[in-house]
């Protein structure tokens, strides 16, 4: 790996801000949740922090304990696009329920209308397949060798006009060359596609590839295709394990660990002053101790603990390890039940502390509470330390959205920690360098 590693940076764009009862602040535009005003000003406020991306998580399973609402990912990241020019534009999309024709047909069109900003999260879906009216969900493993396949099919359909292939000759009357576009016939095992993609090819080639999730199988699929992982890991120790193991995977499959960055959550709540800091995650407490704690726990249940009944148990005394199943016998969100699994085991937590920690932090992430200068002193600490580098960061609440480009971002680049300009045009480049 080289010498000197270079902080990067993704803003999550997530509604108010990651803690579920953030709403309820004073402060909070919670009226304003559809207004895409609101939105762009907060990336027009990353890209001048000059931050690499946005983000937006998603999720296609829905509850009647905790409706949410969200923007559907590539709407939302096409209309930011549109208000920016320089800063990355990064949406979820599931290999589970969209076509591969389609999904490569979205991606490059969000990279063609950003000029080469695009990138896509990569996941497998672990619930919603009753809203699509298909069939159950297949296994874990299973769902990744689709997506490996999947994937597979994408990137053939990327790769099936080459860059130069639109000619615009018009006094020889040729648009396009048809010796640079080729047929895909892609065949896989649960695949078909003939291609080729009905649009050029994509300015980036392929477009930036995230990839989210942390089991064995999730480590290896994302080792081969991802340019950078997102990924929840709370503690500094584990964060470090992964980090040199998930750099080992890719050296493994023949590529340089330099080429794929490793980004966990960071879910804050960050002020100008930890007195403030305090104050805020004080409120978000009192919030959520008078919430609906039914709803809070099915939602921990189904989001972060592997859909394990819970409900008879006291939430004030730790989970019992008998009610723990191995981790290779959950089949949706194994990385983040087995995360949550270890903290059962430490014997430390009682169920109504990890409830609490998923509504705060989007079933998991590390959510530091501090200043300005604190929080810069952990991701420093981090980042040095090799557990990361760089983070997925997002507010617990919606003003800590500017707290993080106004205050946060210019601490680290006083640092010398992070960037002060883009270094190129391009998604790819301003995070790894080269094209």
């Amino acid at each position: 790996m080289s010498d000197k590693r270079s902080l990067v940076l993704v803003l999550q764009i997530l509604g108010l801000g990651t803690n579920y009862q953030s709403w309820r602040l004073p402060d909070s535009p919670a009226e304003r949740l559809y207004d895409l005003d609101l939105y762009s000003e907060i990336a027009q406020a990353a890209e001048a922090a000059k931050i690499h991306s946005l983000f937006l998580s998603d999720g296609v399973g829905t509850s009647l304990e905790r409706p949410m609402g969200l923007f559907e990912p590539f709407t939302f990241q096409t209309a930011l696009a549109a208000r920016t020019s320089k800063i990355g534009v990064v949406v979820t999309a599931s290999t589970t329920f969209n076509a591969p024709f389609n999904m490569a047909r979205l991606v490059a069109s969000l990279d063609h209308l950003s000029k080469g900003r695009a990138g896509w999260n990569i996941v497998t879906s672990s619930a919603g397949e009753k809203n699509f009216g298909t069939d159950p969900l297949p296994p874990h493993e299973e769902r990744y060798a689709r997506a490996e396949e999947y994937v597979s099919a994408v990137k053939a359909l990327w790769d099936s006009w080459d860059a130069d292939a639109r000619i615009i000759d018009r006094e020889a009357g040729v648009f396009v060359d048809p010796s640079k576009v080729r047929r895909t016939n892609f065949v896989s095992e649960h695949y078909s596609v003939e291609g080729p993609l009905n649009i050029d090819r994509a300015p980036q080639g392929t477009p930036f590839l995230f990839q989210a999730g942390s089991s064995t199988t999730g480590v290896d699929f994302g080792a081969r295709h991802a340019d950078a992982i997102f990924t929840s890991q709370p503690d500094l120790q584990e964060g470090q394990e992964f980090y040199k193991y998930m750099k080992g995977r890719v050296a493994a499959f023949g590529r340089n660990p330099d080429d794929l960055k490793i980004l966990p959550g960071l879910y804050t709540v960050v002020e100008r002053t930890e007195e403030e800091a305090r104050d805020t995650a004080g409120r978000l407490a009192e919030f959520a101790a008078a919430a609906d704690w039914e709803g809070m726990r099915k939602n921990f249940e189904g989001s972060g603990f592997g859909g394990v009944d819970l409900s008879d148990l006291d939430p004030d005394k730790p989970i019992p390890l008998d009610r723990l199943p191995e981790v290779d016998d959950v089949q949706g969100r194994r990385s983040r039940y087995e995360m949550y699994r270890r903290r059962v085991l430490s014997g430390e937590w009682t169920l109504r502390e990890l409830v609490e920690h998923n509504n705060a932090a989007a079933s998991g992430h590390w959510d530091p509470i501090g200043s300005v200068e604190q929080i810069a002193d952990q991701i420093q600490e981090r980042f040095e330390a090799e557990a990361a580098d760089g983070f997925v960061i997002c507010p617990q609440h919606f003003g800590g959205y500017r707290v993080i480009t106004d205050h946060l971002v210019p601490e680290l680049q006083r640092r010398g920690l992070f960037q002060t300009e883009y270094a190129g045009d391009t998604l790819r480049f301003n995070v790894l360098g080269h094209s």
